[in-house]
């Protein structure tokens, strides 16, 4: 039996590339192209799939946050996180997220036949320039080799960036205006950063929000 592929990307270019790709393929049929995150998980209530090929940013629900719920409710369902973004904190997020690979878009197309193969056969696959960008953040002389996130501090650091206050944080996410005030030095101090523009700043340089 084919296995069953979803396309999750807002790019029509790109999901036309990956459908006549996956064609061209024995064993695979592409039952869904999803334009948001929100279209795959719909889909996926009533639908099963062995395979989503997702995109991080795409508009109502991006891939990382999907991926989370995917994973929740479907864990059995691979997803391969294909993406333009190369900065740590894409990869990060995607990996806490529960992905079970990450190719940058502009990977040839034998790599990313082998990745899908690799999820398929229940492994795990990250290309070359993913990995190496994780291995550099574990020597000993990098910055920030440490940054991990958790959903609520992703969330946190999203809001800040949008302008809110530490009160309006507090009422969106309801919880006190201390707690948010205590995630916010805890973020300040992951990343080294003497205020909240510098937060900011930092965190949109190394990827780990838009």
């Amino acid at each position: 039996m084919n296995k069953r592929v979803i396309i999750a990307d807002d790019h029509t270019i790109m999901t036309e590339g990956l459908v006549m790709l996956l064609k061209n393929i024995d064993g695979y049929d592409v039952v869904k192209i999803a334009h948001d995150g929100e279209e795959v998980i719909e889909y996926l209530s009533n639908n099963p799939a062995d395979l989503i090929l997702m995109d991080i940013n795409m508009p109502k629900l991006d891939g990382i946050e999907a991926t989370e719920i995917i994973k929740s409710k479907y864990p059995k369902t691979k997803i391969l996180i294909l993406s333009m973004h190369d900065k740590e904190g894409y990869i990060k997020n995607a990996i806490q997220a529960g992905a079970d690979g990450y190719v940058l878009k502009n990977t040839d197309k034998e790599e990313l036949i082998l990745a899908i193969e690799f999820l398929i056969a229940g492994k795990t696959y990250f290309s070359q320039e993913v990995t190496s960008k994780l291995v550099s953040k574990l020597r000993m002389n990098e910055p920030n080799q440490g940054i991990m996130l958790s959903k609520r501090e992703r969330a946190i650091l999203q809001l800040l960036s949008d302008g809110y206050t530490s009160s309006e944080i507090a009422k969106k996410i309801t919880a006190s205006r201390h707690t948010v005030e205590t995630y916010r030095k805890n973020l300040l101090i992951k990343f080294d950063a003497r205020n909240v523009s510098e937060l900011v700043k930092k965190s949109i340089n190394t990827g780990f929000i838009d």
